[in-house]
């Protein structure tokens, strides 16, 4: 048989193998995430403080653009209070040269955001009020004691209405008063002159030179002011997660997709003094580039590390199975039949000492297998030959009977010449025989009863086991003599066990010397056993009759002192009187005779119903009409009580009915006489049939008793509960109507099926 895939060297492997690669598997994933995990740290905060370094040079550059106009803020004549409008346009013309760089123009706020003054790129905005602008309220918030300039996010603030940041100087007095503030405007375009300006070309050159796939700066709204992508400038990103992080944190990175779906890292830091944030953004496949040919490695090294071991697994594996398959083999060629089998095995392990062991069971199955045919049949024959005895022993109950039949059929089997069988008496320890197989009378009457101490089954019965005895060991006794003549050389005395306990014995001899084996010893036990529960159950079948008898001699003597000795007793009284009192009275003679008719007829009454009760087929048998009129003589000869009856002599009704029938007519009359004090009792018995020609028979018995309250008795009293049973037994209806002092009427009616036998 070739396993295949299911083999032992395949498990083997695969039990050695899958774990390992599991767990090497495991190990190079975490370690190849760990590496993407401290790239993508390492990045990030590489890229975090360049970021910080960064927006801390864009916040001193634009430090240096608020120094132009902390100039112009400081100069008191250009605010209303100071100065006329003429004054402040000269001294804006003044400052043109200098303030140049914000190519949105220039523009000075009074201390309620009017627009004062402005250069000629912004001169429509003179008179407008820009006091709702963010940076405006922010100037008005700075400390007195150090103004500092003010940066907006990104607005329409620029000519003609362009996008535009403004950097702003508020102005104060020297009691700490606002007086406004100077703002200077850059433009905000991705249109290449305002990419190429001053502002753009000085301020965000630095950006340009940082490294990463993206650098882009946003307001606080989220818009770009500069982007390395130059078309996006000015565009709203604050949808983007990183935008979204950063204007919240101001600080920090995180790895996420961009709104191409590509996987990004990304870094940003707050450029101080504004609410700015400088992002960088750097392609992750492009920084793990560098990892791939460490992934290649890390997969060679797993391939290397379950190949190998994998390799080892095997021949090992097979070095470890080849022995086991020689096993297996050799298994499947004593299955077949073909013992003998030796595997040579020198491996000095386990595998050795199992094909030794194997070897030695092979031999000792060949030894067996020659003799297992005759022990097989010797099982049948033990098997058969006690089923033979439970045949025998279960076909009566008779004592004597059972122990022949059981005696003959062993003498058979275990081929002895006789045999005899005894029955233990435990109160005198007395074996009494009851039977006994080719011997002679003079034994019959010599081993009639033997004291048991005196017996070879005294010891058998004392162990509970069969035991051989010569009859040469027989004490000197009579019995010894009768069984050397009858030529007898041994005996197997077999005790005879039931719960343990021995109820007699089986003695089994031989007029030749014969070994008896261990399997015939063990099989005259068991037939031991089964021989002794037979006479065990024999004897309580004894028993049970005795009693029996016992119980029904008592139960007549009791009835008929009861009943018929009773009546003949009072019937002898008046025969004695009679004949002096027909000679005074003739009148009360003649009375007394009627009597004496009406005591002999009641107690003829009463042995027919003994005879009944002695022969419960008569019940069946005889006509219900004629069993009723019985009992009710019976019990007007017991009772002196008058009963009326009124019979349907012609009803014939089921037997087990009209036995129903009968017993509660018995249990009414008897209810009747002990407890209603009745003066008059009526049986009736009445058989119809109903309009669907289903027979109907009906019994009642009336009293003219005491009677009782039914609601106030349970079912269980005065018979009451056997009365109804036996009428649901033959699915009667039984009915009680009684009241105190209105006596007491027990009705039953029966209704058989179409064509039941009722005649009528």
């Amino acid at each position: 048989m070739r396993f295949g895939l299911q083999g032992l060297p395949t498990k083997i492997i695969a039990w050695f193998l899958v774990p390992t690669a599991i767990i090497l598997s495991i190990v190079a994933f975490v370690t190849f995430r760990t590496y993407q995990q401290v790239t993508q740290d390492l990045v990030i905060e590489r890229n975090h403080e360049l970021t910080r370094l960064l927006a801390s040079q864009l916040a001193a550059d634009l430090s240096e653009y608020a120094t132009q106009l902390s100039a112009l803020a400081a100069t008191a004549d250009v605010y209303p209070l100071r100065s006329d409008p003429l004054t402040r346009k000269a001294i804006i013309r003044l400052s043109e040269d200098r303030l140049w760089d914000f190519d949105g123009g220039v523009v000075i706020l009074d201390g309620t955001g009017t627009v004062v003054a402005a250069d000629q790129r912004l001169i429509n905005a003179v008179g407008e009020d820009w006091s709702d602008r963010a940076y405006f309220r922010a100037a008005r918030q700075t400390s007195s004691s150090l103004p500092q300039p003010v940066f907006s996010d990104i607005g329409a603030d620029g000519p003609s209405g362009e996008l535009s940041i403004a950097i702003g100087m508020p102005a104060r007095s020297v009691d700490g008063d606002f007086l406004g503030m100077s703002a200077g405007l850059f433009r905000i375009s991705a249109g290449p002159e305002v990419r190429n300006s001053a502002f753009y070309l000085g301020i965000f050159s630095k950006l340009r030179e940082m490294g990463g796939d993206r650098v882009y700066l946003v307001d606080g709204n989220g818009r770009v002011v500069y982007h390395s992508e130059p078309w996006r400038i000015g565009e709203n990103m604050a949808s983007q997660q990183v935008v979204q992080r950063a204007l919240v944190t101001g600080s920090g990175g995180l790895r996420t997709r961009n709104e191409d779906a590509e996987e990004i890292v990304a870094s940003f830091a707050t450029v101080p003094g504004t609410d700015w944030v400088i992002v960088t953004e750097e392609r992750w496949d492009v920084l793990i580039s560098p990892s791939v040919g460490y992934r290649k490695l890390l997969l060679v090294l797993l391939g290397m590390t379950v190949l190998v071991p994998a390799i080892v697994i095997a021949v090992g594996a097979i070095r470890i199975t080849r022995p086991i398959k020689e096993l297996t083999e050799a298994a499947r060629q004593v299955a077949g039949g073909r013992f003998g089998q030796v595997i040579p095995v020198h491996s000095r392990d386990e595998i050795e000492e199992l094909a030794t062991q194997f070897n030695r069971m092979s031999a000792r199955l060949e030894e067996s297998y020659a003799t297992l045919e005759q022990r097989v049949a010797n099982r049948t024959r033990e098997l058969a030959t006690l089923n033979n005895i439970a045949a025998v022993v279960s076909r009566s109950l008779q004592l004597d009977e059972i122990l022949h039949s059981a005696l003959t059929r062993t003498v058979e089997i275990m081929e002895m010449d006789a045999g005899s069988a005894y029955r233990l008496d435990e109160r005198t320890s007395t074996l009494t025989l009851i039977t006994h197989v080719g011997l002679s009378e003079r034994f019959g009457r010599t081993a009639a009863h033997l004291p048991l101490s005196q017996s070879a089954a005294a010891e058998s019965t004392r162990v509970g086991y069969p035991i051989v005895v010569p009859i040469s060991d027989y004490a000197e006794s009579e019995l010894k003599e009768v069984l050397q003549d009858e030529g007898l050389q041994m005996a197997v005395s077999v005790p005879l066990m039931s719960k343990g306990h021995p109820v007699g014995a089986l003695s089994l001899a031989s007029r030749t010397w014969r070994e008896v084996t261990a399997d015939e010893l063990s099989l005259l036990a068991a037939i031991g056993q089964q021989v002794g529960l037979a006479v065990e159950n024999a004897r309580l079948y004894e028993q049970a009759e005795e009693t029996a008898v016992t119980a029904e001699r008592h139960r007549l003597a009791r009835d008929l002192h009861d009943a018929v000795t009773q009546t003949l007793f009072s019937a002898s009284m008046i025969a004695d009187v009679l004949p002096r009192l027909w000679e005074r009275n003739p009148q009360e003679g003649y009375r007394r005779l009627e009597e004496l008719r009406q005591l002999t007829r009641g107690a003829l009454a009463e042995m027919r119903t003994l005879l009944v009760e002695l022969r419960p087929s008569a019940l069946a048998e005889a006509p219900l009409a004629d069993l009723l009129r019985q009992l009710s003589e019976a019990m007007m000869a017991r009772t002196r009580l008058p009963v009326d009856l009124t019979l349907n002599v012609d009803c014939d009704l089921p037997p087990d009915v009209k036995v129903a029938f009968y017993r509660i007519a018995q249990e009414a009359l008897n209810n009747t006489y002990k407890h209603a004090v009745a003066e008059h009792v009526a049986l009736t018995l009445r058989c119809t049939r109903d309009k669907h020609d289903q027979p109907v028979a009906e019994l009642r018995i009336c009293d003219d008793g005491r009677g009782f309250d039914p609601t106030a008795v349970g079912p269980t009293h005065l018979g009451l509960g056997i009365m109804r049973e036996r009428a649901e037994a033959v699915s009667a209806e039984l009915q009680v109507e009684s009241a105190p002092g209105e006596g007491t009427e027990i009705a039953v009616q029966w209704q058989g099926k179409p064509n039941s036998p009722l005649a009528m």
